[in-house]
C-alpha cells in the first residue's frame, strides 16, 4: 500500500498552512476471486482545515471529492460526491473524519487522480493527487493485496465498505507511529494458496519488523500464524511498539509453504518516533550522516533541508518528511536526509554529490521565487523549476494590456523528478493577481498532473471588465492587444 498523502503534505503538507485542504490518504488494491479486483481509497480529513456553514442544528464542513481512473488518457471511471463532516455546536472546536472508498477495475494500468476541494471555501487551494497502479490478478501464481494499516479493527456485525473478511478495518493513514501510540496493526490478504500450495494444506505467515537501511531485525518483533490454503487467505496481525526504538523500519509480511519455503514476501515501510528508546545507528549510517552533516546540528536548518525534498518527491515519501517536521528530532531528520540521497542513488550516482547539487538548486529558487514569508520551494514557480528543472523558455509579461502580470514557461522535454517520467513540450502558467508582490500562482499546465484550466486567459484578464463579464469561450473580449496567446504559443 502506498501512501499517498500523508495528504499531509502540501498538497496537504499538514505544516498549518490554512489556504491549503489538509488530510491524510492511503490506497489500497485488493481482489475478489471471480469478480474484478478493486482499488480501495482512505482518506483522514484534518477538520481544522475546512470551513464550517451553519446548517439545521449546528455547523459542519463539506469536501468535495473528485475522482477519475484513466486509461490510456480516456477516464474509465469516475465519481463525484460531497463528504460531510461531522456536526458541531461549537464552531472553536474541530473534529477529523474518515472515508472510505472502493472502485472496482478490470486488470490493467491505470493512473488515477484525485481532487479535494473545500465545498464551503472555493477559494481555498485544493488537493490534487495523480498515481499510476498495476492490476494483474488471476488464477494463475500466488499473488497478495497491498499492506493496510489499521487504527483499529472489530467484527462485523453489517458489511460496509470498511469490511472485509467478517472484520471492520478503520484504515491508519499515516505511516508513523510516535510516542503515544503502543500498537501496530495491520490486514492482509494472499490469493490463490489453494491452487499453488494445494486446498487445505498448510500455509504459513511468518511476519516481523526489520530495520530499513540494514535490515537488522529488532528481538520481539516477530511472530507467524498457520492456516489452511484456501482462495483467500486473510492475516489480521498487530504487533506491541511500546519498546521498538526510533527509526526507520519494514513491516514485512512472508508467506511459506509447509515446508518453511518461502513463496511470496511484501513490504512496507513506517517510521516510529520513542523518545524513551534510544535511536539505533550503525558505522556505515553513522558514517554517512558526518559526512553530509559533520557536527551540524542547528534543528531549524535541518527542518528546512526536509522540507525542500517535497518538490521532487513521491506521496509516499512525502509522508515520511512530514514526520520529519512535525517531530523536529535531529538526528533522525539527518537520517532521514542520508537514507533519502542513497535510495535515489542507489549504486549508480553518489548520494553527497546528488544531495549537493539539488541544493545548489534550491537557495537559487529561495533567491528567485520567495513570495513574502513563503519559502521559494513553496511557491508555484518554485516548485515547478525544482520539480521539473529550469524551463527551456520563460515568458514573461510585467504589464500587457489590462492583464495581471504573468509568465508562460516551456519545457522541450520534460521529467518529473517525483515519478521519473518524461514527457514533451509542457507549458506552465503563471499569475500574480496581487501585483504588489512577486507572488505568482499556477493556474494552468498541459503537464499531466497538473491543473488544467481552458479559460485561463480570463484569470489573466480579470483585471479588465471584459475578462469577468464575458465567461463564455476561452477568448475574453477585446483581446485584439494582448499577447497572450502568442505568449503560449511561441514562449520568449
Amino acid at each position: 500500500m502506498k501512501k499517498i498523502a500523508f495528504i499531509i503534505v502540501l498538497l496537504g503538507f499538514n505544516l498549518g498552512f490554512t489556504a491549503q485542504i489538509s488530510a491524510y490518504l492511503n490506497y489500497g488494491v485488493f481482489h475478489i476471486p471471480n469478480q474484478k479486483p478493486f482499488l480501495e481509497t482512505y482518506f483522514t480529513l484534518i477538520g481544522s482545515s475546512f470551513k464550517l456553514k451553519r446548517v439545521l442544528n449546528g455547523y459542519q464542513s463539506t469536501v468535495l471529492v473528485q475522482l477519475n481512473v484513466y486509461k490510456n488518457d480516456s477516464i474509465v471511471k469516475a465519481a463525484r460526491y460531497n463528504l460531510k463532516g461531522p456536526l458541531l455546536t461549537d464552531t472553536s472546536k474541530s473534529v477529523n473524519f474518515i472515508d472510505n472508498q472502493r472502485y472496482a477495475l478490470p486488470n490493467g494500468k491505470y493512473r488515477f487522480e484525485i481532487r479535494l476541494s473545500d465545498a464551503n471555501n472555493p477559494a481555498k487551494k485544493p488537493f490534487i493527487f495523480t498515481e499510476t497502479i498495476q492490476l494483474n490478478y488471476s488464477r494463475q501464481g500466488l499473488q497478495a493485496s497491498s499492506v493496510q494499516p489499521l487504527e483499529k479493527f472489530s467484527k462485523t456485525n453489517t458489511p460496509t465498505a470498511i469490511s472485509k473478511s467478517g472484520l471492520d478495518l478503520i484504515p491508519y493513514n499515516i505511516n508513523y507511529y510516535d510516542d503515544t501510540q503502543t500498537t501496530l496493526a495491520f490486514y492482509f490478504e494472499t490469493y490463490n494458496a489453494d491452487t499453488v500450495l494445494g486446498k487445505g494444506k498448510p500455509l504459513i505467515y511468518s511476519y516481523y519488523i526489520e530495520e530499513n537501511g540494514n535490515l537488522n531485525k529488532p528481538k520481539g518483533f516477530s511472530a507467524f500464524k498457520k492456516q489452511s490454503a484456501s482462495e483467500v487467505n486473510p492475516l489480521l496481525g498487530q504487533f506491541e511498539i511500546g519498546q521498538l526504538p526510533s527509526g526507520n523500519y519494514n513491516l514485512v509480511i512472508g508467506v511459506k509453504d509447509e515446508n518453511g519455503i518461502l513463496q511470496l514476501e511484501k513490504k512496507w515501510f513506517f517510521q516510529r518516533q520513542n523518545s524513551q528508546i534510544s535511536l539505533p545507528s550503525g558505522p556505515t549510517a553513522d558514517a554517512d550522516v558526518k559526512r553530509f552533516f559533520g557536527d551540524f546540528n542547528n534543528t531549524d536548518s535541518l527542518k528546512l533541508f526536509v522540507e525542500c525534498l517535497w518538490p521532487i518527491s513521491g506521496m509516499t515519501e512525502r509522508d515520511r518528511q512530514i514526520n520529519q517536521v512535525l517531530k523536529r528530532d535531529a538526528e533522525l531528520m539527518k537520517f532521514y536526509i542520508v537514507d533519502y540521497w542513497r535510495r535515489r542513488a542507489a549504486d549508480t550516482a553518489d548520494a553527497f554529490q546528488m544531495w549537493m547539487k539539488y541544493y545548489t538548486q534550491v537557495k537559487e529558487v529561495q533567491k528567485l521565487f520567495k513570495c513574502g514569508k513563503q519559502k521559494g520551494y513553496y511557491t508555484d514557480r518554485g516548485r515547478v523549476f525544482l520539480q521539473y528543472g529550469p524551463p527551456n523558455q520563460r515568458g514573461t509579461v510585467p504589464n500587457d494590456a489590462n492583464t495581471f502580470p504573468y509568465e508562460i514557461w516551456q519545457y522541450y522535454r520534460i521529467k518529473d523528478e517525483s515519478t521519473g517520467q518524461f514527457f514533451t513540450n509542457k507549458r506552465f502558467i503563471f499569475v500574480n493577481r496581487q501585483i504588489a508582490d512577486d507572488c505568482y500562482m499556477l493556474i494552468h499546465s498541459d503537464m499531466r498532473g497538473e491543473i488544467s484550466n481552458e479559460q485561463w486567459r480570463f484569470d489573466l484578464t480579470k483585471r479588465n471588465s471584459d475578462g469577468i463579464q464575458n465567461g463564455k469561450g476561452n477568448l475574453p473580449a477585446g483581446n485584439t492587444n494582448y499577447q497572450f496567446d502568442d505568449m503560449f504559443n511561441s514562449p520568449r
